[in-house]
């Protein structure tokens, strides 16, 4: 009997050391990778485009809520161009705030519309702590579209969204969420959260970072309950309305294997995808200008990261540490005039 309770004891302490080493340690370790990643605020960059920067713009600041948290939300029109018939929503990039997406922003007002960008939770000018996780994307993007739909000044107005990088994500998976804007264009986005922090578990740790996976849906589903697992894809079907999808396959930032545009499963007829071969993640920037910002970086130390620094505010502002303001915001009108040229199809409704 005491050999009995003796084997039963050891038993226990065996299941209890490898529930600590197989469930415990690797949560716990992924919990702090995953916290090194998004748990810091990601304030302005070194290089940012202010109002002062485009004086043909008026800007009216309001804020929206967002789970706890108010939005910093900032209205722009042309005072000489403004038509005020249709509103465009512009959505950024992570490691980044709206000021620097300006020149996207202008280029929208110069053509008449009226144009809202705003701060994601825990950037620029918005309150958090930290920036959450990359669900936070299309969680605030949701708030402000509903506060616009909802309003007397933008809720009569077809409203046009367009949104880069963590924000190509976001503004096809906020279609989960039962939104119908006039159309929507999701530039370098990636189809699906878990996909492209592989990529960057996997780019930090080697391809030991794949382990983490399990833990980190976990950890999502944790935070952001049944909307971890929107995806862009999802959105766009669930939508069926009018969507450009463009992305370049050198992209090193959104790889072309996590991309919207290089997902399956897209059954939406009203889906056009612009794909390009050489255009690297930004492409709203001229390929000259992209060429300067690598010359002007190749071969030169990457600065420091500064204390309680955001990882991914830092991979911003290394890669234009070196290189002026002007060819940092350098605008390429022909991509910028593919997307004006798809909403106006789709405000005549050609598509």
């Amino acid at each position: 009997m005491k050999k009995m309770k003796g084997l039963m004891q050891a038993g226990i302490v065996i299941v209890y050391i490898l529930m600590v080493w197989t469930i415990v340690v690797p949560l716990l370790a992924t919990y702090a990778l995953y916290r090194y990643l998004f748990g810091k605020r990601c304030d302005k960059t070194e290089a940012i485009l202010t109002a002062a920067d485009h004086p043909n713009l008026d800007c009216t600041a309001f804020k929206v809520k967002s789970g706890k948290n108010m939005l910093a939300c900032f209205e722009y029109r042309d005072r000489q161009m403004c038509a005020g018939k249709a509103v465009v929503l512009v959505c950024h990039g992570i490691g980044c705030s709206h000021g620097n997406y300006l020149n996207r922003i202008d280029y929208f007002a110069r053509r008449g519309y009226i144009v809202v960008g705003f701060d994601i939770t825990g950037c620029g000018d918005s309150e958090g702590d930290s920036i959450v996780g990359l669900p936070q994307s299309h969680v605030d993007i949701h708030a402000v579209l509903t506060y616009m739909e909802n309003s007397p000044e933008y809720g009569s107005l077809p409203i046009y969204l367009y949104g880069h990088s963590w924000s190509g994500f976001g503004v096809a998976s906020v279609l989960n969420y039962g939104h119908k804007p006039a159309a929507v264009v999701s530039a370098a986005g990636f189809d699906r959260e878990r996909s492209i922090i592989r990529f960057q578990a996997v780019k930090m740790c080697g391809k030991i970072g794949v382990l983490s996976m399990p833990w980190i849906a976990l950890i999502e589903r944790m935070i952001y309950g049944k909307k971890a697992k929107y995806t862009a894809v999802s959105g766009i079907n669930a939508y069926g309305g009018p969507v450009l999808v463009a992305h370049s396959k050198d992209d090193p930032t959104v790889p072309w294997s996590c991309s919207v545009a290089a997902a399956e499963g897209i059954k939406n007829p009203k889906v056009k995808k612009l794909v390009y071969e050489d255009r690297g993640h930004t492409l709203s920037r001229p390929v000259e200008a992209e060429n300067i910002i690598k010359a002007d970086c190749a071969g030169k130390p990457h600065r420091k990261m500064y204390k309680g620094e955001c990882y991914f505010k830092y991979e911003v502002d290394v890669h234009y540490h070196y290189s002026k303001k002007e060819v940092v915001f350098a605008t390429d009108e022909e991509f910028m005039n593919t997307a004006a040229e798809f909403f106006a199809q789709a405000g005549r409704g050609e598509i």
